[in-house]
């Protein structure tokens, strides 16, 4: 494949602004290259450097792209959009799978890796993939995002911002945005010096099984893996004072460059405590190693933090972040609870300040509550915090996060905690949860409407977590489907971090089950007898108190005041119903106003046909 000068008279001859609106100048294509294939090209690629391998008789060329993992022969996921266009050559077909499997397009010449999952039930290859139909995942991980809406390279999509399209006669390339997925080995080397894992129970192996999960089910293929980084102690500052960034975000090595005026007094070992095991800590839990861990949680901010502004540009769809340690009990200054640096805080707060996002939504699903989140944003009405945890009237960890805990100054009513009361005796499991869902969390943020919606998604409620860590009964596949309905908002712009959990097997399952929902994959459908199940009377009493406080701030709940002790089956019905009532209404209300408004119907002359009543 070649370039040259235009020639008008050359069908192959394409202006880049009349089919995209982008000023990239008249493009001359020699090859097998037909003319529609140049807008593809470019906007997929975005690499003009393109060459043709030849390939033996009867096989179509293929495209090889400096800098691109891909040549457009083993482009099949692309599509028909480019094979059609640029290759001419429509042959790839379906695969079935097995039930509940995506089928996979299978092209001649190309490895299965580079296959394309379509969704069960599509009838058309040819039609799933020219259609925008949500169903079909067009998801390459490894290849340049979409261009901006301007048309120049590298500028993201902002929020709100569609993707650019093709002009008359050249169909719209399709959104190639997978899930994006983050994950350092730096933050594998927080670990107490005593290196008895077995005793501490926020240890390395917790993110190294959920990455091995991820591989092995091939669920991490399928996403774009977001190369992760250090938070600068700027970044840092943004939610803790600089004694406390500099205390845990340095080493002795890097201290000694600093100003030792900034540490504000000495730091030395006497700060943490001796613990059992020979190894130091903050607490009996919160670990410490002096030379590793300071690097270790910068990083997991530091990952969490492109991750987030990946998602937040349009870069990648949605995100998880496998990180450690965890972050949502750090406060300003007071690191506790395993957490040092609240990196879901930290990342609200610069996706407010370097990107102007206007409406964040933080869901905290970790059985403890998130007093440093909490505390970070209790006057700030622009950040909606929601979090589901063990209270037990305070007599579970942290203490904090009581119903009556609804925010302070122009922050009353953005924060919402749904405080679970009464131990484990009957358990709450995903009955509480998917009613705590329905009844409160997505009616207020439907309502908030937010730009951007971060989860602090600790699993220890998942079963198989005992108390004090846990004693929850929640299943895996559950948070599964509680991510499938925050995708429903913010556009989809969800972003998961990991918090809590500490068993292998369970928080395995549990992010296995999150990142399927967010590729848009068929999830393992709950149990059937949930449905007709009741939310037992401790959950109902919870959900009736935080109704009866937050009502006063968000209308959305309190048409569920009533209903909160039904089944997911009666709920259902009764939404049905209510919504053939609303539409019944609507309707008479048209009627009425048509009928009159004010003024008598005239009477239809005697001699009128019924035959002539235009139809409505």
């Amino acid at each position: 494949m070649s370039w040259g000068p235009p020639n008008p008279q050359d069908p192959s001859v394409l202006w880049g602004s009349q089919y995209f609106g982008m000023s990239w100048g008249p493009l001359r294509a020699t090859g097998s290259l037909s003319p529609l294939g140049f807008p593809v090209l470019w906007n997929v690629l975005g690499s003009p450097t393109c060459h043709r391998i030849p390939q033996s008789p009867g096989v179509p060329s293929t495209l090889e792209c400096p800098g691109v993992p891909y040549s457009i022969g083993s482009l099949c996921p692309l599509g028909f959009p480019v094979l059609w266009n640029v290759l001419g050559s429509p042959t790839c077909h379906r695969i079935p799978q097995s039930p509940g499997v995506p089928s996979t397009l299978e092209c001649p010449g190309v490895p299965l890796i580079h296959r394309i999952p379509l969704s069960p039930g599509v009838p058309s290859t040819w039609g799933c993939l020219m259609s925008p139909s949500p169903v079909v995942s067009l998801c390459l991980p490894g290849l340049p995002t979409s261009r901006g809406a301007q048309g120049s390279p590298g500028i993201p999509l902002p929020l709100g911002a569609a993707p650019p399209r093709g002009g008359p006669g050249v169909p719209a390339v399709p959104a190639v945005l997978c899930p994006g997925v983050v994950y350092d080995t730096f933050m594998l080397k927080h670990q107490c010096t005593c290196g008895n894992t077995t005793i501490h129970p926020e240890h390395a192996g917790r993110i190294q099984s959920i990455w091995s999960r991820l591989q092995e089910t091939g669920l991490l293929g399928k996403c774009e893996r977001i190369r992760g980084r250090k938070a600068t102690l700027e970044e840092i500052q943004t939610v803790h004072s600089e004694h406390h960034a500099l205390l845990y975000g340095t080493s002795p090595l890097n201290r000694q460059k600093l100003d030792s005026k900034k540490l504000l007094g000495p730091i030395t070992p006497k700060t943490y405590a001796v613990l059992p095991c020979g190894g130091i800590g903050v607490d009996s839990d919160t670990v410490w190693n002096e030379l590793h861990s300071s690097s270790a949680v910068r990083t997991a901010v530091g990952c969490l933090l492109e991750l987030a502004f990946k998602v937040a540009a349009g870069e990648v769809k949605n995100g998880f972040a496998v990180i450690r340690p965890p972050g949502h009990h750090a406060e300003e200054s007071t690191a506790m609870g395993f957490c040092f640096f609240n990196s879901v805080a930290i990342s609200a707060k610069l996706l407010q300040q370097r990107l102007s996002v206007g409406r964040i939504l933080i869901v905290d699903w970790d059985i403890h509550h998130g007093n440093g989140t909490q505390q970070a944003f209790y006057s700030d009405p622009h950040v909606l915090y929601i979090s589901l945890h063990r209270y037990d009237d305070g007599n579970f960890f942290p203490g904090s996060g009581a119903p009556e805990e609804v925010g302070s100054g122009l922050g009353v009513g953005y924060n919402i905690n749904i405080a679970w009361t009464g131990g484990v005796d009957p358990p709450i499991g995903d009955v509480e949860y998917l009613t705590a869902f329905r009844t409160v969390v997505m009616p207020i943020a439907n309502e908030f409407s937010p730009d951007l919606v971060l989860v602090s998604a600790g699993f220890d409620a998942v079963e198989g977590h005992l108390s004090p860590l846990g004693g929850y009964s929640v299943t895996a596949k559950c948070f599964g489907h509680l991510t499938k309905q925050l995708m429903m908002l913010a556009g989809g712009r969800v972003v998961l971090a990991l918090e809590g959990g500490h068993d292998l097997t369970a928080i395995c399952d549990a992010s296995e089950a999150c990142v399927t929902a967010l590729l848009g994959l068929e999830l393992e459908p709950l149990d059937p007898a949930l449905l007709q199940q009741k939310p037992n009377v401790n959950a109902v009493a919870t959900l009736e108190k935080v109704i009866e406080i937050q009502s006063r701030h968000w209308g959305s709940v309190r048409r569920f005041a009533a209903a909160v002790g039904r089944s997911l089956l009666e709920a259902q019905r009764g939404d049905t119903e209510e919504a053939e009532t609303v539409t019944a209404m609507a309707l008479l209300s048209v009627g009425a106003e048509h009928g009159g408004a004010g003024t008598e119907p005239q009477a239809r002359p005697a001699e009128e046909p019924m035959e002539a009543e235009p139809t409505l």
